[in-house]
């Protein structure tokens, strides 16, 4: 019994934060196209001149650690001059060998690639661009270190919603609005979380991916639990911490997600007074 809850908790910890956020920025992009109206295309397509090219460059970097041949890529495109009946502005083709397991595995990591990489250049040209706000933002990031997991522990959830909003005050508090430098940051930032989200290709190709991640997963546990319970163990505390790290990352692309419904909020009410 304890080798089945400690493996079905490093799958949660291994692909929830990723799945959870990854279904927040989908929801997001919904939200905003269906707010935005006939106008959330143009903004798209203004937005994916920048955004784009970073969630395919992300699949590329994937690919080439796990060994994929990049066969085709394409940064960006309008697809309405296309006539790509995809919708997509951008893709990424590869090929791989099925026989290979390290392979197989990576096709989790190119699938969610935008996900993870996407929040990784979002700080990091935060870094570059507003290094103060950055040490902020960092500070609280570091309290994640500190929380102890425990799914049926509800201090857990606050502790995490606390830093949550230290995040948010750092990044978006009345005193950065005076640097010039984080508007440049608010915009960039903008234009990259809008195309974050992950297509259907892009799911289908992780699924099956995280399949053999999770095979793999499993064999180790197995031989941990039989040759030391305390190690098997360590592995489940060593994949929590990692799964907190990753998720103050990915609050990030959260935060400029919602960020991008108020846009379409304010959008949509500048039209309505336009009509008027």
């Amino acid at each position: 019994m304890e080798l089945i809850a400690n493996f079905l908790l490093q799958i949660l910890l291994a692909v929830g934060a990723v799945v959870f956020f990854g279904l927040l920025l989908a929801l997001g992009r919904r939200v905003f196209c269906r707010i935005s109206g006939s106008v959330g295309p143009k903004i798209l397509l203004a937005t994916g001149i920048i955004g784009t090219p970073v969630h395919e460059l992300s699949h590329a970097l994937m690919c080439l650690i796990f060994g994929h041949k990049i066969t085709e890529i394409k940064l960006y495109q309008n697809p309405y001059k296309t006539g790509d009946a995809s919708g997509a502005m951008g893709y990424v083709n590869h090929s791989y060998n099925p026989k290979n397991l390290y392979h197989q595995i990576g096709n989790f990591f190119i699938g969610i690639a935008p996900i993870l990489v996407g929040s990784g250049v979002l700080l990091l040209l935060m870094w570059l661009l507003i290094p103060s706000v950055f040490a902020d933002v960092f500070s609280e990031l570091e309290m994640l270190g500190l929380i102890t997991f425990d799914l049926f522990d509800g201090a857990m959830y606050a502790d995490l919603f606390s830093v949550f909003g230290g995040v948010f005050l750092a990044t978006f508090g009345f005193g950065n609005w005076s640097n010039q430098l984080w508007w440049v940051y608010m915009i960039l930032a903008l234009t990259i979380a809008t195309h974050m989200e992950v297509s259907t290709p892009d799911i289908k190709s992780g699924v099956k991916g995280f399949l053999f991640l999770a095979g793999v997963l499993l064999a180790v546990d197995v031989i941990l639990f039989f040759v030391s319970v305390p190690a098997l163990n360590a592995v489940t505390g060593a994949l929590a911490s990692f799964s907190f790290t990753v998720t103050g990352f990915l609050m990030i692309s959260a935060l400029f997600s919602a960020l991008m419904i108020l846009v379409a909020l304010l959008v949509r009410g500048i039209r309505k007074l336009i009509k008027k």
